[in-house]
């Protein structure tokens, strides 16, 4: 199902786009896996400024690759922001584009990019803006100028500040497939020696 409003009604708009949130709500589910938050913060980058003391900040630039468990997130540069045990609480990353990527609780991908990705860890959502695009291969995908999920109870929403809606595409649940015919028997052999 796709859905592209073509109105210029406001209020029909706005009718369509709260319908459609809400079967994006159920249909595109990105609940992050939590046994993430266990593992080690990786961060590659060209080069990096800041401080690992408590209520810290650190700046990595160029070819920035943050990775913990299968949560990976890339751009041109990322903030980091540190809490008073030294864990990163936030992430802010820019990027042509930043992307996101991490498996769900039943191990199906998930794949984010826009122009600034702000990841608030503790907060468990993420607010894509700028050419913001969410995928879920399993589930459809949603397009905007600004996306927000949760990350702990599935919930998503999506704006448009421009002239071009939020698109979204839902991809139909799979259907059990049908049991294989059962072979007929082989007809016996008439012939005789």
């Amino acid at each position: 199902m796709q859905s592209i409003a073509r109105t210029c009604r406001a209020s029909a708009k706005a009718a369509l786009f709260a319908v459609l949130g809400m079967a994006l709500v159920a249909s595109l589910p990105v609940v992050a896996k939590q046994s993430d938050r266990n593992e080690p913060v990786d961060v590659h980058s060209k080069s990096f400024d800041g401080s690992q003391q408590p209520a810290g900040k650190v700046i990595w630039t160029t070819n920035v690759i943050l990775t913990q468990g299968t949560l990976k997130i890339t751009g041109d540069k990322a903030t980091g922001y540190l809490d008073a045990d030294n864990n990163i609480t936030r992430v802010v990353v820019d990027g042509k584009p930043a992307t996101i990527h991490q498996l769900d609780e039943q191990n199906e991908p998930m794949d984010g990019q826009a122009l600034n990705i702000d990841y608030k860890v503790d907060q468990d959502f993420a607010v894509l803006t700028g050419n913001a695009k969410v995928k879920q291969p399993a589930k459809g995908s949603a397009e905007g100028d600004k996306l927000t999920y949760n990350t702990k109870d599935s919930t998503m929403t999506g704006e448009s500040n421009g002239a071009a809606p939020v698109h979204m595409t839902f991809q139909p649940k799979n259907k059990p497939a049908a049991a294989p015919a059962t072979p007929a028997a082989p007809a016996p052999d008439t012939k005789k020696p």
